[in-house]
């Protein structure tokens, strides 16, 4: 079976505090992985060090075949905690900006738009988006060049029930539609 992260006795420990200790994981090309532990497990830790945010303790993991490399790290999408947004910018400037930052071609913007539920805030500026519009502004930035992995921390954080399950559907027919190994460290 072909992994596109794989962890060894990784670890973190901050100071006298072990946040992590000696995981490992492994999770297979094309899958949707779900962390699933209570506040303070070390979740949010553990997709720090595979986004490169942070370092580990010990262990090491290989993401898209990579040993700790950066250029593993350029496929990915990310979205850890809360979406970086700028709130006096639309949802489309927001996109335009994450691209011409991250080096990205300018995709369809609409089509993201669309593809997370904010077809008719395009034009509305951040600032006035709700809890789980900001989450959804944050998925289309971390979609933004068709990452080979994406990793979400608590993607459904402020959205309504019918925002759960529209999420979870979305993220759903994204890894069956293109066949993309989206892999979903996170908490639903």
């Amino acid at each position: 079976m072909e992994y596109i992260l794989q962890t060894n006795n990784l670890s973190k420990v901050y100071g006298t505090k072990t946040v992590l200790n000696d995981v490992s994981i492994h999770v297979p090309k094309g899958s949707i992985y779900g962390l699933v532990r209570k506040n303070g497990a070390g979740k949010t830790t553990l997709m720090r060090i595979i986004c490169g945010l942070t370092q580990q303790s010990a262990g090491n993991y290989t993401l898209l075949g990579k040993s700790n490399d950066d250029s593993a790290r350029n496929r990915m999408g990310i979205l850890i905690e809360k979406p970086g947004i700028y709130e006096h910018m639309t949802a489309t400037e927001n996109l335009r900006y994450f691209s011409l930052l991250f080096g990205i071609p300018s995709p369809d913007y609409d089509k993201i738009l669309k593809m997370v539920g904010l077809q008719n805030a395009g034009k509305k500026k951040a600032r006035t988006f709700s809890l789980g519009m900001k989450q959804r502004l944050g998925i289309a930035i971390a979609l933004l060049g068709n990452p080979d992995f994406l990793i979400l921390d608590e993607p459904i954080n402020g959205l309504d029930p019918e925002g759960v399950y529209e999420m979870r559907k979305m993220l759903e027919e994204l890894n069956q539609k293109h066949g993309s190994p989206f892999s979903l460290p996170a908490t639903f």
